[in-house]
């Protein structure tokens, strides 16, 4: 049985596996980190994450990298939310996201949820199962990286 503290080896497959990516073309690299947030009082302090407890605010960073020798367009990064983490509103509102799987895809803002009483609300960053990055033009051997907040449940 687990105590409130994780290490984060035991729960890094679950945090940084699901990045995946689709794009036209194949040979974009990706790695996942994920770094703990620290609030200091000259804004947040980024740290490696060597263990997290629920309350925890982390960071995700997805980097990519085109190892073909041609430029790929339209590279889709999708990143499933680990059930054990819930994106920051702040994050959410800024990433195309979903709150069904993957199905459908918009602002958070645009999207709504039916509860279990059939009653339709606007949906909340807690809702978000997935987050979307679409990179326009990626040259050869040009990198990138997308980052997004969560809290750990």
């Amino acid at each position: 049985m687990f105590s409130n503290r994780f290490k984060i080896a035991m729960i890094a497959a679950a945090l940084a596996a699901p990045a995946s990516a689709v794009a036209q073309d194949g040979g974009v690299e990706l790695q996942t980190s994920i770094q703990l947030v620290h609030a200091s009082g000259d804004g947040d302090v980024i740290a490696p994450a060597t263990s997290v407890v629920p309350g925890d605010r982390l960071e995700f960073h997805v980097t990519y990298r085109n190892l073909t020798g041609s430029t790929v367009t339209d590279f889709v990064v999708v990143n499933p939310v680990p059930s054990s983490v819930v994106v920051t509103p702040q994050s959410a509102s800024q990433i195309e996201v979903s709150i069904d799987g993957g199905a459908l895809w918009g602002p958070l803002a645009s999207l709504a949820v039916t509860d279990e009483e059939g009653n339709r609300r606007p949906a909340a960053a807690d809702d978000v199962t997935h987050l979307r990055w679409i990179i326009a033009s990626l040259a050869p051997e040009q990198e990138g990286t997308v980052t997004y907040r969560a809290v750990v449940q």
